[in-house]
């Protein structure tokens, strides 16, 4: 019988190379090849202190081949064998309220934190038939209610991968902390979503990005180098003139000791809390926008 191999999370940091078999495909489901497998900050605090003792394939930001379709979930989904997809980490019901609002990823059938019982790549266990449940495999099965995006031709995967801290980017900046234009903006942390939030505010319009490297974040040049470049377009400086700066200054504690040392050095400029990672500082009347430049 044909195996998959996979990575294994069986204990804390602990990892095991094991063999499953290769899951038959009915018609309403599918089988992704991987390619590119994302390591969220997520995994890498859950691969340290694991929620659970059950063994987990992880990996949720996943994007592949489709090596075998059913006829059903091609008529459904609408992908081929050989489409190249990027894959959500969700499995929802699709008949519950938070399904029909669109807003899927709340839905209790994908929610591990409260159902035990719930499927969504990266955290069910992977003892769970037919066990391809995380991108640390060679295959990940998709069932008829996976949630998949085709790859546009000329993206590689590579930089598909990048899909799920570039929408956590525009989600935390513009959705929820408003950022437009000539907005100043406070970014805590230099990581992938830091760095995508640097390219979602510029592009926004943002006039300034300030990125804050936090005590427990190492000097990184390559960070610093890429967040200041997103400021700049072929031409020079950043359309707005805004060419985010990279602090090197850690903090004094945690995000939200930092986000209330902010709030004190502001005094009165309007300050809209969003995110846990970054608010939107516009410039009130009679205050200088400029203030987290120094």
């Amino acid at each position: 019988m044909e195996s998959v191999l996979a990575a294994v999370r069986v204990a804390p940091s602990k990892t095991e190379i094991r063999e499953f078999p290769m899951p038959d495909i009915p018609p309403d489901s599918a089988l992704l090849k991987m390619e590119v497998a994302g390591i969220c900050g997520t995994d890498v605090k859950l691969y340290r202190e694991p929620p659970s003792s059950a063994p987990v394939i992880m990996g949720h930001e996943n994007i592949g081949y489709i090596a075998r379709a059913g006829s059903e979930f091609t008529k459904r989904q609408g992908f081929k064998e050989g489409d190249l997809v990027f894959l959500e980490h969700y499995v929802s019901c699709g008949q519950c309220e938070w399904c029909h609002l669109g807003q899927y990823r709340h839905c209790e059938n994908t929610d591990w934190r409260y159902n035990p019982n719930a499927i969504r790549y990266g955290y069910t266990p992977a003892d769970v038939a037919p066990h391809l449940w995380g991108g640390f495999a060679q295959y990940v099965y998709l069932p008829w209610n996976a949630v998949a995006h085709r790859v546009p031709k000329g993206v590689t995967p590579e930089l598909a991968g990048l899909a799920t801290p570039l929408s956590n980017g525009i989600e935390w900046s513009l959705f929820d902390g408003g950022v437009g234009y000539d907005s100043t903006v406070l970014i805590q942390g230099p990581g992938q979503q830091g760095l995508s939030q640097t390219v979602v505010c510029k592009q926004a319009g943002g006039r300034r990005a300030r990125l804050h490297r936090r005590r427990r974040d190492l000097p990184d040049t390559a960070r610093r180098g890429s967040a200041q470049a997103q400021g700049r377009d072929d031409g020079g400086p950043g359309r707005n003139g805004g060419i985010p700066e990279f602090s090197d200054r850690p903090d004094h504690g945690e995000s939200h000791h930092h986000q209330e040392r902010a709030r004190t050095q502001l005094q009165g400029v309007r300050a809209r809390p969003a995110a846990a990672r970054i608010e939107a500082l516009p410039a009130g009347e009679g205050h200088d926008a400029h203030v987290w430049t120094e």
